[in-house]
C-alpha cells in the first residue's frame, strides 16, 4: 500500500531502500503488526493509536548486513538482554547511553562471535572448524544460550584499538578501555558502559532481523578517534602498572645480599618475553581512520 505521504510494507529490502532514499529522510517509520509504517512531516494521523510520538527504527536482515560483518580488522561481540529485558525500552537505554559491563569487564559482559571476517574463516580454516557463515552466526542469536534471550545487542570494535596485551579478562577494562565511557553512580561507584558509537544495532529474534542503532558511527569521527587514542594508552598505562609489580629486578632490601654475590650476565632485551607497541598513529586510510 502506497500513498502521496504514506507507505506501509512487510518487505524489508523496501525498508531499506526507503531508509537509504534521501526524499525520505525526513520521515518517520514504526513498525506495527508486521508492518513497516512511514509517514510524510505532513500525513495527519486519525486514529488514538497513530497520534503516538513515533520511533524512528530501520530493521535489516543479516544478509542485508553480510559485507558489513565481513569486514577486516574488528572484532566483534554480543549480549543477551535476558528474558526480563527483552523489551524495546531496554534496548533503546542502551542504544542511548551504552551497554553498562559486570564488573567493568566486556570479557564478562558479552560473548565474541563467530562473524565471516577474513581473519575468523583463517583461523578456523587452520583449526579445521566449520567456517563463519551468516546463517550460523543467525543460528546462535535464535539459540542464545544467555537466560533465554529474544533481543541479543550487536557490537563492533576495531581492532586497532584492542590493548592486546592487556589482562585478557578485562578487569577495570585493561583490554578494552578504549571503548568505554565510564559513569560515576549514585553511590560512588565507577561503572563502564561500552560506548553507543560501537554498538551496531540489536538482533530480534521474534522479527528476525536486526534494529539499526542511529549512534553506531560506521565509519569513526575525528572526535571518536581521538577519545580512541586517549583512552588506548590509558588502558596500556593500566598494564604497565600491573606487570610492574612482577619486576625481574631484585627488591631493594635484598640490594646488600646480592652485592656481594658474583655478578651475573643478563641480557634484558633478549630475555623479554613482551613489548609494548609504539603509540605512533599512521595518518594513511587505517581501519578506525575516519573517511
Amino acid at each position: 500500500m502506497s500513498e502521496k505521504d504514506f507507505i506501509i510494507t512487510k518487505d524489508l529490502d523496501e525498508v531499506a531502500k526507503i531508509h537509504s532514499n534521501p526524499q525520505y529522510a525526513t520521515w518517520s517509520c514504526e513498525y506495527v503488526d508486521g508492518e513497516y509504517r512511514f509517514y510524510s512531516p505532513t500525513y495527519k494521523k486519525h486514529d488514538d493509536f497513530t497520534r503516538k510520538t513515533v520511533k524512528e527504527e530501520t530493521y535489516v536482515t543479516l544478509e542485508q548486513l553480510e559485507s558489513l560483518l565481513s569486514e577486516t580488522g574488528y572484532i566483534w561481540f554480543g549480549h543477551g538482554t535476558g528474558r526480563m529485558g527483552n523489551s524495546d525500552e531496554v534496548v533503546d537505554s542502551i542504544f542511548r547511553e551504552g551497554l553498562r559491563t559486570k564488573d567493568n569487564s566486556l570479557y564478562f559482559t558479552a560473548v565474541g562471535l563467530s562473524t565471516p571476517t577474513p581473519e575468523l574463516k583463517k583461523q578456523y580454516k587452520e583449526l579445521g572448524l566449520p567456517e563463519p557463515t551468516i546463517e550460523r552466526l543467525k543460528n546462535s542469536f535464535n539459540n542464545w544460550e544467555h537466560l533465554d534471550s529474544k533481543k541479543i545487542i550487536i557490537m563492533r570494535m576495531p581492532t586497532e584499538y584492542v590493548n592486546n596485551m592487556g589482562d585478557r579478562s578485562d578487569r577495570e577494562g585493561e583490554m578494552f578501555g578504549a571503548f568505554y565511557n565510564q559513569k560515576v553512580q549514585p553511590n560512588g561507584k565507577k561503572i563502564n558502559y561500552l560506548s553507543p558509537k560501537f554498538i551496531v544495532g540489536c538482533f530480534d529474534v521474534e522479527k528476525q532481523a536486526v534494529r539499526l542503532n542511529k549512534n553506531f558511527e560506521q565509519t569513526l569521527s575525528e572526535e571518536t578517534i581521538e577519545q580512541l587514542k586517549s583512552g588506548y594508552e590509558e588502558a596500556l598505562a593500566k598494564t604497565k602498572a600491573r606487570l610492574s609489580s612482577f619486576s625481574i629486578y631484585p627488591i631493594k632490601q635484598q640490594e646488600e645480599q646480592i652485592a656481594s654475590q658474583e655478578p651475573q650476565s643478563f641480557d634484558f632485551e633478549s630475555n623479554n618475553v613482551f613489548d609494548f607497541p609504539d603509540l605512533e598513529w599512521e595518518d594513511s586510510n587505517t581501519i578506525g581512520k575516519a573517511k
